[in-house]
């Protein structure tokens, strides 16, 4: 064991050093989430309905924002590339036609969560049963839900700044811009959620209100930065019209859509999971929420894993170091592992304590806890999938993975999760059984893929 620690220690090194200012940054995004929850929650002391709130305008909000995210992360490899081949004219103009990509993709996205809203009181009626209050669900989640859908353009004007410094192994910048809107996230929740400083409480449409001017000030630093920031330089000089092409948004699109497919059906079987809660009552559409808040911090750090592995992929292949491969992906999934190891241990030893964090409801705190041992088991196939398609993402091997998702979520999560709910009576229960058998086959069949690409 310790000849082996010792033989890919370079390689944990390399990619813990990328990786680590990602953790941070994605701890940051994390957390305005688990904020707005866990304050939501507390405003709402007993009552469930601001926190189902939350979790429904959240939900459904999430799927846009990662349809929109993984158009977003084609930037990072093949910026990655260019910039290993120490291509500056190339990288710049990569610049250029990245904010282009991602301000078209804010606007488009922007309309389409505007479409979806009716969704909302929709869902609101189609769930509402008599003893439970889902339409009042419905009502406080919209004007939640309207403050998300605004703070999107800012936040991919964010994301093409974020994705190209990536690109170039600058993870850092973004970690601190991150955590900084995070704090102003917070502060502001407090004023807005409880209503400090004489505001009047705003409860959740407050915390959506927090996340816009969190948001916007993220974009507004991250662009302070381009401007100012002498490493830059060299690459602010391709900033014009005349470096858009459309040869290069193909590419940007051609890889991306297939990660934004993968993220969005992935998600969507845990936002269907969300939602399908509500048919149980309102105490298990919240258990359901502060459940996958907690979980999300353990996914969080493996997606920053597979930011790093994606980087450090994308320059071996832009250096033609292909020796390098190897090595580089089984330290990753050794990686990958050992965390979920470690959180499965505390999902199921500390599963209380953490979800007496986001409410005052025993009955709330009583079901999460039996769910997050369902979440301690699915934590192995989850890190081996999500690192599996990062790194397949580095090698710009992506068409694969929307059958796989579809197979997976489509074929065997969904229908498994409703038979076991509905058909067994199993009730949440069952919804979370399936999300383990969909995750599963998802990394069976990506680890599988990525075995062939390294042959090839």
């Amino acid at each position: 064991m310790r000849s082996l620690i010792m033989k890919y220690t370079p390689y944990y090194k390399r990619i813990l050093r990328l990786a680590l200012p990602v953790v941070f940054a994605q701890v940051g995004q994390l957390t305005t989430q688990f904020a707005d929850t866990a304050m939501v929650g507390n405003y709402g002391g007993v009552d469930p309905v601001p926190l189902a709130a939350v979790s429904l305008g959240g939900s459904l909000f999430l799927l846009i924002y990662l349809a929109a995210l993984g158009l977003a992360l084609s930037i990072t490899p093949i910026v990655g590339e260019q910039y290993a081949r120490k291509s500056d004219d190339s990288v710049g103009k990569l610049l250029t036609n990245s904010i282009l990509y991602c301000l078209v993709i804010g606007i488009i996205a922007t309309v389409a969560a505007l479409a979806l809203r009716p969704t909302i009181a929709a869902l609101g009626r189609l769930m509402s049963s008599p003893g439970q209050s889902v339409e009042a669900v419905a009502a406080m989640a919209e004007p939640y839900y309207d403050m998300l859908v605004w703070s999107l353009l800012p936040l991919m004007l964010f994301l093409a700044m974020k994705q190209f410094l990536e690109g170039i192994g600058n993870t850092s910048t973004a970690m601190w811009i991150t955590l900084g809107g995070n704090a102003l996230n917070i502060i502001l929740n407090y004023i807005f959620i409880f209503g400090e400083w004489g505001c009047e409480p705003m409860g959740a449409e407050g915390a959506g209100l927090a996340t816009l001017l969190s948001r916007i000030g993220q974009c507004v630093a991250i662009w302070a930065y381009l401007f100012l920031s002498r490493r830059l330089r060299p690459y602010r000089q391709s900033l014009c019209w005349r470096a858009v092409s459309g040869k290069v948004q193909r590419s940007l699109l051609r890889v991306g859509y297939p990660i934004s497919f993968q993220m969005v059906l992935e998600s969507a079987a845990f936002i269907l999971t969300s939602i399908l809660a509500l048919s149980f009552g309102e105490v298990a559409a919240g258990s359901m929420q502060v459940s996958f808040s907690i979980a999300n911090i353990a996914w969080m750090i493996t997606v920053a894993l597979g930011a790093a592995s994606t980087i450090v992929i994308s320059h071996i292949v832009g250096r033609g170091e292909r020796r390098e491969l190897r090595p580089t992906v089984v330290a990753t999934y050794h990686l990958g592992i050992a965390w979920a190891l470690i959180m499965a241990l505390i999902f199921v030893l500390l599963r209380e304590p953490m979800a007496a964090l986001f409410t005052d409801n025993t009955a709330v705190v009583a079901l999460t806890a039996e769910l997050m041992l369902l979440i301690a088991i699915y934590q192995f196939s989850d890190a081996v999938q999500g690192l599996s398609i990062s790194m397949l993402r580095g090698l710009q091997d992506v068409k694969v993975i929307m059958p796989i998702v579809l197979c997976s979520y489509l074929g065997l999560n969904i229908p498994i999760g409703c038979f076991l709910a509905y058909g067994l009576g199993m009730g949440c229960h069952g919804l979370v059984i399936g999300l383990i058998v969909g995750l599963t086959a998802a990394a069976i069949m990506t680890s599988l893929r990525l075995r062939h690409s390294l042959r090839q």
